[in-house]
C-alpha cells in the first residue's frame, strides 16, 4: 500500500460528489469521494493511501487524459518476473510503488531511469487522519487528539 502525506486545501461538495484538494510536497493532488467525510475540514493533514494495482504509468503520452492525477516521475528500481512488473517510481511527493503486468512494461519501452508519468485516479484513494499529540498538563502526558473517521 502506498502511503503519502498532504494538507486538505480545499472541499469542494457538489450535488452528487465532493472533491477534495490537497497538496503533498507542492504537487496539487484530487479525490473524488461520494460522500464528504465528517471528519475532515480545510488545513488537516492526512494520509493518502492508495493500492499499487491503482497507479498507473504512462511514456510519452502527450494530449489530455480523463484521470484526475497526472505526475512527472522517474524509473528507480524494476522488480519483474513473467507476468508482473513492481515500479518504484520516484515523484516530488517520495517514492511510489506500480504494479503492471509485464507485457504493458514491454509495450511501453520502460527502462529504468526514464521519465514518465504516473497516473493516479482520485477516487482511488483513502485519506485517514494524521493524529497529533497534544501535551495535558493537568496530567503530565501526551494525549492524542483524534478526529471521528466516519
Amino acid at each position: 500500500m502506498n502511503q503519502i502525506t498532504a494538507t486538505v486545501e480545499n472541499i469542494e461538495v457538489t450535488d452528487i460528489v465532493t472533491y477534495i484538494h490537497l497538496n503533498s510536497s507542492d504537487t496539487k493532488i484530487c479525490l473524488i469521494k461520494y460522500k464528504t467525510p465528517k471528519w475532515l475540514s480545510v488545513g488537516d493533514k492526512v494520509y493518502c493511501n492508495f493500492k499499487e494495482a491503482s497507479v498507473s504509468v504512462s511514456k510519452n503520452c502527450p494530449g489530455k487524459v480523463s484521470i484526475e492525477n497526472c505526475f512527472p516521475v522517474k524509473l528507480r528500481e524494476v522488480r519483474r518476473n513473467d507476468s508482473l512488473c513492481e515500479l518504484t517510481l520516484e515523484s516530488k511527493m517520495g517514492n511510489i510503488i506500480s504494479l503492471i503486468t509485464s507485457r504493458a512494461y514491454d509495450i511501453l519501452e520502460l527502462q529504468e531511469g526514464c521519465e514518465a508519468t504516473m497516473l493516479l485516479r482520485g477516487i482511488d484513494i483513502n485519506l485517514e487522519p494524521i493524529l497529533i499529540p497534544i501535551l495535558n498538563d493537568e496530567y503530565s502526558y501526551i494525549k492524542s487528539r483524534t478526529k471521528d473517521a466516519n
